[in-house]
């Protein structure tokens, strides 16, 4: 069965209506509050990983527990505390996009703290650009961020939803019969 816009414009609503609470989410101050923080927690992320460890080191971290070689306690639990900072990102807003910037901010800082890295192919020394730096945090954002992101926020707004439904409680309410 097609979508049939005209049923919504009998009801006083638009298409838009309906779209942008679930896309933007339902307090739109609250999204961009969230975008401009996810911003700022990839910049942070980018120094402080930059700073510290270094981008290639998290990937092997990453890529070590992932594939069971050894299991990192700080990979499952960052990787829990993002999901669980974008599930309630995604419970207050109800935003998917902003959900999906604020997951996807750290795997991008990540990716970016690879900026100014000198490595050597063959007998040159090339340093990583910005350019390459940033499609480095565009790729970790897509393949690692996006699919978290998700999870965050059906976790999110699944826990909404049973916040918002009778206290939690589940199945009829009690109601008088009518006579």
């Amino acid at each position: 069965m097609p979508f049939d816009a005209s049923q919504l414009r009998k009801r006083g609503r638009s298409l838009a209506s309906v779209v942008s609470p679930w896309l933007i989410g339902r307090r739109p101050v609250a999204s961009l509050a969230v975008g401009v923080l996810a911003a700022i927690l990839a910049l942070a992320v980018a120094a402080g990983v930059g700073m510290t460890i270094g981008s290639s080191r998290v990937a092997d971290l990453v890529v070590e527990t992932w594939t069971g070689a050894e299991f990192h306690v700080e990979v499952v639990a960052a990787t829990c505390l993002v999901v669980g900072i974008g599930a309630v990102s995604a419970a207050i807003t109800g935003g998917f996009v902003p959900t999906v910037a604020l997951v996807a901010s750290v795997p991008f800082g990540v990716g970016l703290a690879r900026y100014g890295i000198e490595y050597t192919v063959g007998h040159m020394t090339v340093v990583v650009s910005l350019p390459e730096a940033f499609a480095d945090g565009a790729g970790a954002a897509i393949v690692i961020g996006l699919p978290l992101a998700v999870g965050s926020y059906l976790v999110g707004v699944s826990a909404r939803r049973v916040a918002d439904s009778d206290r939690g409680n589940s199945g009829p309410g009690i109601r008088p019969e009518r006579t």
